[in-house]
């Protein structure tokens, strides 16, 4: 009898720990919140390409969408050479890029600043200037 008592309590605690849902004040997060609006700032939404096209001779186009989508277009002399797809946030001074369609998907992030018509991004390998082309 004991063991059928000790086996029901048992059955009993392991119901109720898969029927638990983490809170803000157990530790866990809450899944009820509402969706946060997507926050792009005031002039980065439209299409830049790269102002210089380097010592590769690539242009680069990017075009960031109102609604958080992303595609850069590489341009080698002249001819199109490949685009890639993804989505993008921003926080602060920092884009964060998640690339996901077109190559292997892997992120990215830079710390932006925007001048006028021209977008200056930087990341560990220097600064890049693009020209607001719409």
């Amino acid at each position: 009898m004991k063991r059928l008592i000790f086996c029901i309590l048992c059955l009993s605690l392991l119901l109720c720990a898969c029927a638990w849902t983490p809170t803000p004040s157990d530790g866990g997060t809450a899944d009820t919140a509402a969706p946060t609006e997507l926050s792009i700032p005031q002039g980065l939404a439209g299409v830049w390409v790269s102002a210089h096209a380097g010592e590769w001779n690539m242009i680069e186009t990017i075009t960031f969408g109102e609604d958080g989508s992303l595609s850069v277009q590489l341009t080698y002399e002249g001819s199109d050479y490949q685009t890639i797809y993804g989505t993008y946030t921003v926080s602060g001074g920092t884009i964060f890029c998640d690339i996901t369609e077109g190559t292997t998907p892997f992120q990215v992030e830079y710390t932006y600043r925007i001048d006028g018509r021209e977008l200056y991004l930087t990341d560990e390998d220097g600064e890049a200037q693009y020209l607001r082309n719409s």
